[in-house]
C-alpha cells in the first residue's frame, strides 16, 4: 500500500451522517453555539465569527495546509488574538464536538496550525478520545495523527508528538516510537518541554527507550532535551504518584477502568537501573546525573504530596 506520510493533504474518512446534520446546522448559524457565561467573556466578540466559521469548516481531503483558506486565517487570527482567547475558543469548540454539534476534524484544525504547545497537545488527545471510532480500524486516527506530525506545514510537531504519548496507551507509544525520527532537534526541544500534573509510567519509559536508542546514535542536543523533561516532570508532579495504565482497557482511546497508581519512590526505585546504565554512557553523564540528583530529592516530596 502507498505511504502517505509525505503527501500534503491526506485522505480522511468522512464525517458519520450525524455529525454531517450538525456540521450543516451550524453552517446555518455562521457560529458555534455558546452559553451566556461564554459570550460575556468573549471579548472578540465578532470579529472571530470568521475564524470560528472557518475552523468549523476545515476540509482536510481539499485544502492545502501551506496555503489553504484556513491556514492563511489561522495565521492572521495568530496575531490578533491572545493566547487565553485562542485557549477558550479552542474549548468553545471542543464542548461543540462532544456535544456533536461540528465535526471533530475541526480539533486537527488546532494540531495543525497552533503553534501553542498545550493546544496542540490537547487538541491531539481530544481529536483520539472523541474521533468515531471503527473498531476493525481502531487506529486510524493515530495513522492520521501521524500524517500531522509528518506534514511539514504543521506548527509544532514536538507537541503532536507529545499528545500522541499523553493518550498513555502503549500501543500509541509503539507508532509513536516509529514516528519520532520525524521531529528535527528543535522538534524534540518542543516535545520535552510539554508537561503535565501527573507522571505517568508510559510516558517515563518513553523517554528512556529514546535515551537507549540515543547511546546508539548519540545526539547532545536530544539526550540534553529528554533528560531535561525526565527532570521537569518531577518539577510539576502533583500528587507523589505514578500513573500505570497496563492494564487500562481501551474503547477506542477512551478508557474503560481507572488507572492504577504506585508511590513515586516505589517506581523510580524499578527504573533507577536504567538511569545508572545510561548515566555510564559516553557523555550521557552529566544529563543523566542531574536526572537522578532530582528524582532522588523529589523522594521525600512525594511522600508529602500523596498525605497533605
Amino acid at each position: 500500500m502507498t505511504s502517505m506520510l509525505n503527501q500534503n493533504v491526506i485522505a480522511y474518512p468522512g464525517p458519520a451522517d450525524r455529525e454531517e446534520r450538525s456540521f450543516l446546522h451550524a453552517r446555518q448559524r455562521e457560529e458555534l453555539p455558546v452559553n451566556p457565561a461564554q459570550r460575556q467573556t468573549d471579548n472578540d466578540g465578532d470579529r472571530m465569527k470568521p475564524f470560528v466559521h472557518r475552523i468549523i469548516h476545515f476540509d482536510l481531503n481539499a485544502e492545502d495546509w501551506g496555503s489553504g483558506a484556513t491556514a492563511v486565517m489561522y495565521r492572521c487570527y495568530l496575531s490578533a488574538l491572545q493566547l487565553k482567547s485562542r485557549e477558550l475558543l479552542y474549548s468553545r469548540i471542543l464542548e461543540n464536538v462532544v456535544k456533536g454539534n461540528v465535526p471533530t476534524t475541526s480539533l486537527l484544525a488546532f494540531a495543525i496550525f497552533e503553534p501553542h504547545m498545550k493546544i496542540v497537545c490537547k487538541a491531539v488527545q481530544d481529536y483520539l478520545t472523541h474521533r468515531n471510532c471503527d473498531i476493525e480500524d481502531e487506529f486510524a486516527g493515530v495513522h492520521e495523527i501521524v500524517g500531522v506530525l509528518a506534514n511539514k506545514h504543521t506548527a509544532n510537531k514536538g507537541a503532536v508528538l507529545a499528545g500522541l504519548v499523553a493518550i498513555g496507551d502503549r500501543r500509541v507509544n509503539a507508532v509513536a516510537r516509529a514516528a519520532r525520527h520525524l521531529l528535527s532537534e528543535a522538534d524534540i526541544k518542543d516535545f520535552s518541554r510539554v508537561q503535565h500534573i501527573h507522571m505517568r509510567s508510559s510516558s517515563v519509559e518513553f523517554y528512556l527507550d529514546w535515551l537507549l536508542e540515543l547511546n546508539q546514535k548519540f545526539s547532545r542536543e536530544a539526550v540534553s532535551d529528554l533528560a531535561c523533561a525526565l527532570m521537569l516532570m518531577v518539577v510539576h508532579d502533583e500528587f507523589g504518584e505514578v500513573e500505570d495504565v497496563s492494564e487500562v482497557n481501551y474503547v477506542g482511546f477512551k478508557m474503560t477502568t481507572i488507572r492504577q497508581t504506585q508511590p513515586f519512590e516505589s517506581y523510580y526505585s524499578e527504573i533507577l537501573p536504567i538511569l545508572k546504565y545510561l548515566r555510564q554512557c559516553d557523555q550521557f553523564e552529566p544529563a543523566i546525573s542531574m536526572v537522578i540528583e532530582m528524582w532522588d530529592g523529589h523522594k521525600s516530596k512525594a511522600a508529602f504530596l500523596r498525605n497533605r
